[in-house]
């Protein structure tokens, strides 16, 4: 049985590379870009990807087409934002997010949530 894939979006490549990190020290098949065209290729590349997690920080609004390409394509997605905000919220539900987290992250908590997301 192959491992559950996770995508990652964040534009700071330090963080990204502690996330994958964790991650696969988790048993996930897990990959991170910088960049939304990037993940893009990546999601129309791939056949079964169990989950994606946006951190929206420091992108124009062009992430949220990445966004409804998710949602179109049925792929679950967490938004990561860097503060709590109700137009953030609201904007990621919009776009078809399964929810919002709030950095800095408690990575507990979101592997809780990823487990039960991607039915662990």
């Amino acid at each position: 049985m192959s491992k559950p894939l996770i995508l990652a979006l964040n534009r700071n490549q330090r963080n990204n590379d502690i996330l994958i990190k964790i991650l696969k020290k988790e048993g996930y098949d897990a990959y991170g870009f910088q960049d939304p065209a990037e993940l893009d290729k990546e999601v129309q590349r791939r056949e079964k990807i169990n989950l994606v997690l946006m951190d929206i920080s420091g992108f124009n609004r062009s992430v949220w087409e990445s966004c409804e390409r998710l949602r179109t394509l049925e792929i679950p997605f967490l938004v990561l934002s860097p503060q709590q905000h109700q137009a953030v919220e609201k904007q990621s539900m919009m776009h078809g997010a399964h929810g919002v987290l709030v950095k800095p992250l408690v990575v507990k908590e979101l592997l809780i949530l990823i487990k039960n997301l991607i039915g662990e």
